[in-house]
């Protein structure tokens, strides 16, 4: 999905190398950011931006803008009904900036956390994560996400403190963050084939029951799909 854009001045610096530029036409190609399922919501957080924009046009050009306000606050500093009237233009205008700028600082927060969801949810199948696993833990990490000035996610530890790993000054990256959490959760990887076939540990067919140091993450993820109970107690017996 490509969407137009005509000013590039607020995207986010992560956003930017998917702009393609023809002639004086620019287009976001989303699709090189995320699955098409996580597309609408970004359009559309777009769309509303572009929206915003033009509703300030009505006020006047920054400088036009600029000169009212130079205007109202000289008068505000006099005396009298016309002080202020200029002085309650200006509480008004002012109220109305903030609530537009922390709107605006919403959306683009929603902007950068979809964006790098969907990125997060790409590592996590890369690092063996099963299908129905990695949305839940795709919304359980982002909690160890903030973002840098450009847009960019900066990865926390699970204390709120900068986790050290690959990426630029030696700070971790989504990639690092889901070898991490692979690691950490064994049960929801895949096993890469290494578990075997058999029976599932705890059955009766003979077979003797392992423990749950000796299961493989490929037996321990079968045994979750197939028999949560079962799981639950030989992970408990240890």
């Amino acid at each position: 999905m490509k969407i137009k854009i005509d000013d590039l001045s607020g995207l986010p610096e992560g956003l930017k190398s998917v702009v393609e530029t023809e002639g004086d036409k620019s287009t976001l190609d989303l699709s090189k950011l995320m699955i098409a399922e996580d597309l609408a919501g970004l359009k559309s957080a777009l769309q509303k931006e572009r929206g915003n924009a033009s509703a300030y046009a009505k006020y006047g050009t920054p400088e036009e803008i600029e000169a009212k306000i130079a205007d109202l606050t000289e008068k505000a500093k006099g005396s009298g009904k016309g002080a202020e009237d200029a002085q309650a233009k200006l509480d008004a205008m002012a109220a109305d900036y903030d609530g537009k700028l922390s709107a605006k600082d919403a959306k683009i927060d929603a902007l950068m956390r979809s964006t790098a969801g969907a990125s997060l949810k790409a590592e996590l199948a890369k690092a063996g994560f099963i299908a129905e696993a990695i949305d839940m833990m795709a919304i359980s990490a982002m909690g160890r996400l903030e973002f840098n000035e450009d847009g960019s996610p900066k990865v926390l530890t699970s204390d709120g403190k900068p986790m050290i790993g690959n990426g630029a000054d030696h700070g971790a990256t989504l990639a690092d963050l889901a070898k991490e959490l692979a690691e950490a959760n064994p049960f929801a990887v895949r096993d890469g084939g290494k578990g075997g076939g058999g029976k599932q540990p705890g059955n009766s067919g003979g077979t003797p029951e392992k423990k749950w140091g000796e299961m493989t993450s490929g037996e321990k993820v079968r045994l979750h799909r197939e028999n949560p109970k079962e799981y639950e107690r030989i992970k408990a017996a240890g």
